[in-house]
């Protein structure tokens, strides 16, 4: 998943303190990427039980059939051919006590394929091998209804399967192993509390189950007697998280996590067990310089059992830690830091510009305690440099102790539209034909109920009146339904009390094109998830009321749109016409 541009964090001052990299990284933050250029959406991985220290992974479909070797923080080792396999798509990766690394060819995102399978393969050396082949092949079929599937692991050499479905995930079996033959897989049973899920992985004892998905982390526990149809329906730990997890593996009882976006996670027993809320995962840590007293303390010299480090204020002759940010718009900012709470710290106060934002927060905790995310508010930052200071108000000796900063736009989301479609789109990944709606914008009773389309399979449409959620986006599979490969459009009015220079923040799921009254200003054929504020364009709008068309793909999954402007004086106004 692609960081929203308007997620603003940068990192300060400078002097030669060790880096972030150097103490390690705590675990709301990636411990590493994948560098090789052929690792482009890590879909699987497991940790080698022969090669210290060696990582396996794989792509997504349409990718090469290869398996690569790596180091945790992504460093490639060795790439490795995979003979006598196709990744039609691979989503799963398991590895077994006897030196097998097992394929998921599991993926059905259509839920009509009728060439599922595992296939096995011998773990080469990462280190003198540069291919590898397939020694067995298992097809297999769903007993009921045909699902899609991204998790996979192996449990006494038999492998299991995890389905990935919105309400629900169904854990599944291969009732033996026949080579070659088509296998109907056993139904094991429901999760408690697990769905949609993207990745599975097993510890090396066979004691504890995770699972994940996008935004969720779920680890069963069982003991050696209870069986996977037990574990499942125990009350796991859980953990939200902004991963965008896509695999998941243990190494010992700790997690390793990657997403398509070729980030890798390192996630602590400890920090699941406990259930600690994970802060956003792209804050960038405060470093420290100029004339005042600050020290860079790493989290175990706090007696916090994590890596990664963090700034303490802890002087009797100054009790302000100051420094800067760069906005590149004038807007209404939320301005939220990472805190460290525990017993010696005390209560902190923020002001931007020289202006108090929210309230003080009191960092106190019985235990020490990293990554508390606090949001103090929101407060209009210039484009540029803005100034920030971080000042205790407790007794001089309370310490303070920030691990890095995280401000975003605050100016409101449309709420409200006219949507119409679904249309049938020509290309997958691409909406530049041009369609009705496109030739009639800006154009006299341009929208009307009244109006009809002809959709896909001959439908007719109209435009209907269509609200975002609360978090701001609208969801248009709400309103035009699930088809896969698809267009629609979202038409809004914005009023602005006079001619004015501002930015088009948006985001969308997939491609987009947006028109000014009736001039197009910006399109991009990307698929990919919807994230406020990822796309920035600037744009003028005149005095009243500007209308605004956006045109969205659909490449199955999700389909939706964010949509606001930069508003730091709160004049604009948002509506379904020309009030």
């Amino acid at each position: 998943m692609k960081l929203s541009y308007a997620l603003l964090i940068f990192i300060f001052a400078i002097t030669p303190y060790a880096s972030a990299a150097e103490n390690g990284t705590p675990p709301w933050r990636p411990a590493g990427k994948y560098t090789h250029p052929a690792i482009r959406e890590s879909s699987g991985i497991v940790k080698s039980r022969q090669f210290e220290a060696v990582y396996w992974t794989l792509n997504d479909s349409g990718n090469p059939a290869a398996l690569y070797a790596t180091k945790r923080n992504g460093e490639l080792i060795q790439e490795i051919a995979v003979k006598g396999a196709q990744n039609v798509d691979w989503e799963a990766l398991g590895i077994d006590d006897k030196g097998q690394l097992w394929l998921g060819e599991i993926g059905n995102n259509s839920w009509l394929r009728i060439d599922l399978k595992v296939v096995v393969v011998q773990e080469p050396n990462p280190f003198t091998e540069s291919e590898v082949e397939v020694t067995a092949s298992y097809p297999y079929r769903y007993p009921a209804e045909n699902v899609d599937a991204e998790g996979l692991f192996i449990a006494d050499g038999v492998p299991y399967i995890v389905s990935k479905e919105l309400e629900r995930a169904v854990l599944y079996r291969f009732p033996e192993l026949q080579a070659d033959k088509k296998q109907v897989l056993e139904r094991v049973g429901e999760f408690a509390g697990a769905k949609w899920v993207t990745g599975a992985g097993l510890s090396a004892d066979g004691k504890r189950l995770a699972v994940c998905t996008y935004d969720r982390l779920w680890v069963y526990q069982r003991n050696p007697a209870t069986s996977f149809a037990q574990l499942i329906q125990n009350v796991p730990w859980e953990l939200p998280h902004n991963f965008s997890g896509e695999a998941v593996c243990f190494e010992g009882y700790d997690l390793v996590l990657t997403n398509e976006a070729r980030d890798i996670y390192a996630l602590p027993q400890s920090w699941y067990e406990a259930g600690w809320e994970l802060p956003p995962n792209d804050t960038v840590p405060v470093t420290t310089g100029g004339d005042i007293t600050l020290h860079v303390e790493s989290y175990r010299e706090a007696g916090i059992a994590i890596d990664g480090q963090h700034v303490v204020l802890k002087s009797a002759s100054t009790d302000t830690l100051p420094f800067s940010i760069e906005a590149p718009h004038k807007n209404v900012y939320e301005i939220s830091t990472i805190l460290t709470r525990g017993p010696e710290y005390g209560i902190v106060k923020l002001a931007v510009n020289g202006t108090v934002v929210g309230e003080p927060y009191d960092c106190y905790h019985r235990t020490p305690l990293a990554g508390t995310f606090v949001t103090f508010g929101t407060v209009v930052l210039n484009a540029g440099t803005n100034h920030i200071t971080l000042k205790s108000v407790g007794k001089a000796t309370d310490k303070i102790a920030v691990d890095s900063y995280y401000i975003r736009h605050h100016s409101p989301f449309v709420k409200r539209y006219l949507v119409l479609g679904p249309f049938p789109k020509a290309a997958v990944n691409s909406i530049a034909e041009p369609l009705p709606p496109e030739s009639e914008v800006g154009t006299p009773l341009f929208v009307t109920s009244k109006r009809a389309y002809q959709g896909i399979d001959g439908k007719t449409i109209h435009w209907q009146a269509a609200e975002a959620e609360a978090s701001g986006v609208l969801d248009l599979l709400k309103y035009l339904g699930n088809a896969p490969i698809a267009v629609g459009y979202a038409l809004c009015y914005v009023y602005a009390p006079k001619d004015m220079e501002t930015v088009l923040l948006l985001g969308s799921d997939d491609q987009v094109a947006v028109w000014l009254n009736g001039a197009e200003i910006h399109r991009l054929d990307a698929n990919r998830p919807a994230v406020p504020d990822e796309d920035a364009v600037p744009c003028q709008l005149k005095a009243g009321w500007n209308e605004v068309l956006c045109k969205i793909g659909q490449n199955g999954w999700g389909w939706g749109l964010y949509l606001r402007w930069t508003d730091a004086a709160a004049v604009l106004k948002y509506g379904t016409s020309r009030q």
